[in-house]
């Protein structure tokens, strides 16, 4: 993975994070109508979502801001549509990929969406 695609994925990612950070995690999101857009943060750890965005922003390498929307939108439902087995698999998947990548990739993943949750937070004060 080039570094500008690195990054990319570090400051999309950092989107969810950011959010993910004042919320209670312990329970599931009620909304079943796919438009929910905060049902990551229950669902998934950070490591989970930082790899679930990355597979995201190669799948939408290309399309129009439109396309991405529907993207985005169908990943949800089918996220929602998931039985708990279904789930934890998935879930699996995400762990083992995040623990495949190097110490490096990890360190720099983390400190472009430390800085970009910092930059973000700077302009609401």
């Amino acid at each position: 993975m080039s570094l500008s695609r690195l990054t990319l994925f570090a400051v999309a990612a950092s989107f969810v994070a950011t959010a993910a950070l004042g919320e209670d995690t312990s329970t599931p999101p009620v909304s079943t109508s796919g438009r929910d857009h905060h049902m990551m943060r229950g669902m998934f750890t950070r490591e989970e979502r930082m790899m679930l965005f990355a597979d995201m922003f190669k799948a939408t390498a290309g399309m129009t801001d439109d396309q991405k929307k529907e993207y985005r939108q169908q990943q949800r439902s089918r996220f929602m549509a998931m039985s708990d087995s279904d789930r934890a698999k998935f879930k699996s998947d995400l762990d083992e990929r995040w623990s495949a990548l190097s110490v490096d990739q990890k360190a720099a993943m983390t400190a472009r969406m430390q800085a970009f949750m910092a930059e973000r937070h700077s302009g609401e004060q």
